[in-house]
């Protein structure tokens, strides 16, 4: 029976040669024979046919005829599964030339004859039940995330009439999980990481993505993982996992042992699968911190490198990642900084473009409109803020943004990029000298960029402009506002995201330690820490600053109290 099957490619063998037909020569008398094999089993001829008689034979293999054989592991879509329901998968053999022409994770569509093989008992009896391959004639790979929306004349009129409406971001942005009430900056950062910026190449072969990563942390009940299974049934490739049930091999690549032939093959995971597509991590911060730092290079180089049992291979991860995570203290202190909050590596945090605080505060007005927005939803009413039904129904929202990215390829604009790079320029021209805060990196203006690009597409316009910029800029500073914003200088400080220390609670740990030198130059071996800081402040740093960077310098180790109302330094 021929059929045609369309899954996502798990698992690929070696390539090997496949004997087809067989030259041996007789032992006796030096006559060659020639035997097809048949089944992809090994056949002797039984007898010469010239002297007649059943003698040993010997293979001529520079006679003999072989084809290129390679056995792969096929998949159902993560998308096209129902709940609850566990992957059903079908191993495939490919002969000739469409061997090694695809990868773990890639979205293949093949079509061949559907045939048995019976199994086999433990002592080697075959038994009444079969297993079913796929004897393949043609693969044809899937490139682009969204070839598989199907999109009919009448859609793609409809999709154009709509692009014209000088509202449509905002039509967007209100069908991003319109039953999650109010985070209308998370909703609107989240359609930009669905549309994605433009990935280029440049002549040096040097790869600039152009998805973009976000993280959202918050307190418990604020909609996060609402949000995330939204976004993960909207897009058209997608895959959702939470943090205590993923690993690294689950989520990058692993090396699995194949019991039927015995060589080592090569499983994609779950990034590698949501290749074009987006991945959405639930409960970031419960991840094993080894298996966090597996996605360090898929988030920023977009391929996954695996070398295991002597398996070394790069596969291509080129996937958006929208993470959630909870604080490490169940709630979000505002009054420390996001690394004490979330206990998440500099290493991760520096290659999200936005990152979003949710915080549970008390405000009776706000509390009472999402109650009877809640309720109403209960009730299956509208609700006075929203209407139940989303401006863009989400079937045909997920064709308006295949569309967008099949044929919208935007390009930054003079005056856009003029924008980006004058924010840039002013907002670091305050750390100049070293002495005040970063407020910004390359990184930063680069997520600017791909942005700016996501807006521009969602319009299906193929110039970013003026106001696309302004946007990106926008958000850009809220994020960082919310996550970098330093309360004692009044500035943005990207070292408050990227490490443990703002550049003002470093400077002042360096009077500090540098005061408790010269105590020590003085003769004393145990500092108290009221004449530490009388001391710390005639040098004009306030009371409540150095007790703050005093508390940190005990958290870090760095100093440590041998008796009450007593410093001393770790290392001398």
């Amino acid at each position: 029976m021929l059929i045609t099957i369309s899954g996502v490619m798990m698992r690929a063998s070696e390539v090997k040669p496949l004997l087809v037909d067989a030259t041996f020569k007789c032992r006796r008398c030096g006559e060659e024979l020639y035997q097809p094999q048949e089944d992809g089993r090994y056949m002797e001829p039984d007898q010469c046919t010239v002297c007649g008689k059943k003698t040993p034979v010997r293979l001529i293999p520079e006679k003999s005829i072989f084809r290129d054989w390679q056995k792969v592991r096929i998949q159902e879509s993560p998308e096209e599964l129902p709940p609850g329901q566990m992957p059903r998968s079908i191993d495939v053999v490919l002969e000739g030339d469409i061997v090694d022409i695809s990868r773990p994770g890639d979205l293949v569509k093949i079509t061949g004859l559907l045939l048995t093989t019976p199994d086999f008992s433990r002592r080697g009896g075959k038994l009444a039940t079969f297993n079913v391959f796929l004897q393949a004639n043609g693969v044809e790979i899937g490139d682009m995330e969204y070839e598989q929306v199907e999109l009919s004349e009448e859609d793609e009129e409809k999709i154009r009439e709509m692009a014209e409406d000088p509202y449509i971001h905002e039509r967007i942005y209100a069908s991003i999980a319109p039953s999650i009430q109010g985070h209308e900056r998370i909703k609107e950062s989240i359609a930009l990481l669905l549309f994605g910026g433009v990935a280029k190449t440049l002549p040096d072969g040097t790869r600039l993505r152009g998805r973009s990563n976000i993280l959202m942390v918050g307190d418990p009940g604020t909609g996060k993982s609402q949000i995330l299974k939204f976004v993960s049934k909207l897009a058209s490739r997608s895959i959702y996992t939470s943090g205590k049930g993923t690993s690294a091999a689950g989520l990058t690549a692993a090396v699995m042992h194949d019991t039927e032939t015995g060589s080592m093959t090569l499983e994609a995971g779950a990034l590698v699968l949501a290749d074009q597509g987006i991945a959405c991590i639930d409960e970031f911060d419960k991840m094993d911190p080894n298996d966090r730092t597996a996605i360090h290079e898929a988030m920023e180089q977009h391929t996954v490198s695996i070398a295991k049992a002597g398996i070394v291979a790069t596969l291509n991860a080129r996937t958006s990642i929208l993470a959630a995570a909870n604080p490490t203290l169940g709630r979000y202190e505002s009054s420390l900084s996001v690394q004490d909050n979330i206990k998440l590596p500099f290493t991760i945090l520096s290659r999200f473009d936005l990152l979003w605080i949710l915080v549970d505060t008390v405000e009776p007005k706000k509390d009472r409109e999402l109650a009877q927005f809640i309720l109403g939803m209960h009730r299956t009413q509208k609700t006075p803020q929203q209407p139940a039904t989303p401006p863009i129904p989400p079937d045909f929202l997920k064709k308006y943004i295949g569309y967008a990215n099949r044929y919208v390829i935007p390009q930054l604009s003079s005056e856009a990029a003029e924008e980006i790079e004058n924010y840039y320029v002013n907002l670091r021209k305050s750390a100049e000298g070293g002495a005040a805060p970063v407020p910004i990196t390359a990184r930063q203006l680069e997520a600017l960029v791909r942005l700016s690009e996501a807006r521009a597409r969602m319009a299906l316009r193929s110039k970013v402009t003026k106001e696309d910029a302004q946007a990106a800029i926008r958000l850009m500073e809220e994020s960082l506002r919310m996550v970098a914003f330093d309360h004692v200088t009044g500035k943005i400080d990207i070292d408050r995201l990227v490490s443990k220390m703002s550049t003002s609670q470093r400077k002042s740990a360096d009077v500090i330690i540098k005061v408790m030198k010269d105590m020590e130059a003085e003769g004393s071996s145990v500092i108290s820490e009221e004449e530490l800081i009388t001391r710390v402040e005639a040098l004009g740093i306030s009371r409540e600053r150095a007790e703050n960077a005093i508390k940190k310098l005990l958290a870090d180790g760095m100093l440590f109290n041998p008796s009450h109302g007593k410093l001393k330094r770790t290392q001398s």
